[in-house]
């Protein structure tokens, strides 16, 4: 019987499910599904080796380290599922003056951050908490907030659920302002790790995964029509698995920007 050697943390999100496929089946390893800030804590803690987690966490004190060479979860533009909603009535990202940050998102919160700083002229927004679910967006009316942050298949179902809700995708809004493309997560690990037999493993992965995403589409629509149309752009059109790793340290040195 093989022996379980290594401890990996990925996001319950459809965006990962394509570099992931398989390693649940795999003896060698033990996969936990979270959401990021879990993973972040996992890494940190030492409960996991290696995570698909959030592209920031190599500029935390201290930092991670991301695999240069492999997977990414990024984007070229709109990414449809990093999204900050404005209340209704708030008619630009530069009247909001309070905002509620995903608890679980890391790196969409800093994304959101620097948007408001430096494409947005707007570095007095007070950034708040609010507990993850279906209420936030009522819990933000009462409490006079003016945009909610929210990432991944909650972002993508809150698009449908809300729509007098204005939507700002901060893919977008980022490729908008550096003409750079923005990477949201990749294999992230201690300082110094040495990969070895893990790396193939997970590149495979990413190829099989790749491989069938029409199964993911299918499964996430659940026959509807819409649905699978919006699902498919998502995994085909709006993301990139691959950059080179002369974008991710351009990408991360830009964000890095105080």
């Amino acid at each position: 019987m093989t022996a379980v050697r290594w401890r990996v943390g990925t996001v319950p999100y459809l965006v990962a499910k394509p570099l992931t496929a398989g390693l649940a089946e795999d003896p060698r390893i033990e996969l936990l599904a979270a959401p990021p800030a879990t993973l972040a804590r996992g890494l940190y803690d030492g409960s996991l080796d290696i995570a698909l987690a959030s592209s920031v966490l190599a500029l935390a004190d201290p930092p991670l380290e991301m695999w240069p060479n492999g997977p990414v979860i990024a984007g070229d533009g709109a990414i449809r599922s990093v999204l900050l909603f404005l209340a209704p009535g708030v008619q630009s990202p530069q009247q909001i003056r309070r905002w509620y940050a995903d608890p679980h998102s890391r790196t969409g919160r800093r994304l959101s951050q620097w948007l408001l700083h430096h494409a947005w002229q707007n570095p007095s927004a007070n950034c708040e908490e609010v507990a993850p679910g279906p209420c936030a967006f009522a819990a933000a009316l009462s409490a006079g907030i003016d945009a909610v942050q929210l990432i991944g298949d909650p972002a993508l179902d809150a698009c449908r659920e809300h729509p007098e809700w204005t939507v700002m995708d901060l893919g977008l809004a980022w490729r908008e302002a550096t003409a750079l493309p923005f990477v949201y997560a990749g294999w992230m690990h201690q300082p110094g790790m040495v990969l070895g037999e893990l790396g193939p493993i997970l590149q495979g992965a990413a190829q099989n995964g790749l491989a069938l995403r029409e199964e993911y589409v299918a499964e996430a629509s659940q026959g509807d029509a819409q649905r699978h149309a919006e699902y498919h752009r998502y995994l085909f059109e709006d993301l990139r698995y691959q950059l080179g790793e002369g974008q991710v340290q351009a990408i991360l040195g830009r964000l890095a920007q105080d």
